[in-house]
């Protein structure tokens, strides 16, 4: 029997460089698990600080699954920054699940920031798009307060990081086992392959 011609998934994101990097990196796990079938990406940006007011996530939640359907999976994608990632994931997902529990829905918060991410797996990108040429990554990569910062630190003179031109070609360089240094890295790909039917 022949497969789906594709995957089709709903992404809430909050910043414009997540909006072209989340696609990215959920291909770029994708293909590191063998899946082959194209996935068709629909995001939606919505800042934090409106998706935690009361019915905003609900509502952003309903005109997503009107435009792609409510049998698609959604994956929300927020940073921490100075919030506990667990508690504003389970916080979401009650609410999410209160009004959509027909809906697959999966909540990943990065400690911290998406950047987070880019500094546990900074040896696979030392050389890139500016960086410098030889990196080490921090010993506790999501403690880092400033994680663009700490990239920008890492750039040549002339260059400083910018989520909209540095963010999606990370996402895509990036080595995947590397970026496992970083716990809420680790729940995403989690979830990521969840969505595309993988075993762990």
């Amino acid at each position: 029997m022949a497969g789906p011609q594709n995957l089709t998934l709903g992404l809430i994101v909050e910043g414009h460089g997540e909006e072209q990097a989340a696609p990215v990196l959920v291909r770029h796990i994708a293909r590191a698990c063998g899946f082959h079938t194209p996935i068709k990406c629909h995001v939606r940006r919505v800042t934090k600080s409106q998706l935690v007011r009361s019915r905003e996530l609900e509502r952003v939640v309903e005109a997503l699954t009107r435009q792609i359907g409510r049998r698609q999976p959604i994956l929300i994608l927020l940073d921490a920054d100075e919030d506990c990632p667990t508690e504003l994931a389970a916080n979401l997902m009650t609410r999410a699940k209160a009004e959509h529990a027909d809906v697959t829905i999966s909540i990943v918060v990065a400690k911290r920031e998406y950047e987070a991410w880019f500094l546990a797996a900074a040896n696979s990108l030392a050389g890139q798009r500016g960086l410098a040429e030889r990196l080490n990554p921090p010993g506790d990569p999501e403690s880092v307060r400033g994680a663009k910062e700490w990239l920008t630190a890492h750039m040549r003179a002339d260059e400083s990081y910018s989520p909209t031109r540095h963010q999606s070609a990370f996402s895509e360089l990036l080595d995947l086992s590397e970026a496992r240094g970083a716990r809420s890295f680790r729940k995403f790909e989690k979830e990521v392959r969840h969505i595309l039917g993988l075993e762990d």
